[in-house]
């Protein structure tokens, strides 16, 4: 009776061998639920930072209409600021906004020798030719591309 017991006490585990097994399994899954949601967190911060040009964009906009003046959204390496004029000088209007702090996004802009977009007091875009200013935010390989048109109108969608 004794020899049974033990037996079946030696067999109540797991080897060694199952446990590496368990855990080999247990880091494949884990593995692919990190690529998948680190994937999903990169797309994320690329959009919300597509969502801040956008803002940004409206701002300096909304601004130029409400006070009446010109006004700027600025593009300095990653950064991004608003200028209003105050009788001829160009002064800062609000934070600005570093998009490499941020998002880890890397801010171009097109076409390349120009920086800026304007705003005249009436909300239009000053100085948009054929070619629409372009804001493009890197991130993970892919990029978000946020338009402005002469009219003042501001699309993430569809870029002439």
């Amino acid at each position: 009776m004794r020899s049974r017991s033990r037996s079946r006490q030696a067999q109540a585990g797991l080897t060694f061998v199952e446990l590496i097994i368990v855990f080999v399994v247990l880091g494949l899954l884990l593995s692919i639920t990190v690529r998948a949601v680190r994937g999903s967190w990169v797309a994320a911060s690329r959009r919300s930072a597509s969502r801040d040009v956008t803002a940004y964009l409206y701002r300096a906009r909304g601004i130029a209409i409400q006070q009446s003046r010109a006004a700027w959204l600025v593009r300095s390496g990653n950064i991004l600021k608003i200028l209003v004029d105050s009788s001829g000088t160009p002064v800062q209007l609000g934070s600005q906004i570093n998009f490499s702090q941020r998002y880890g996004a890397t801010l171009g802009f097109s076409p390349t020798p120009k920086d800026d977009v304007q705003f005249d007091p009436r909300g239009f875009a000053v100085g948009v030719t054929a070619s629409a200013p372009k804001f493009i935010v890197a991130l993970g390989g892919r990029t978000d591309t946020v338009c402005v048109t002469s009219l003042g109108k501001i699309t993430t969608r569809s870029c002439p």
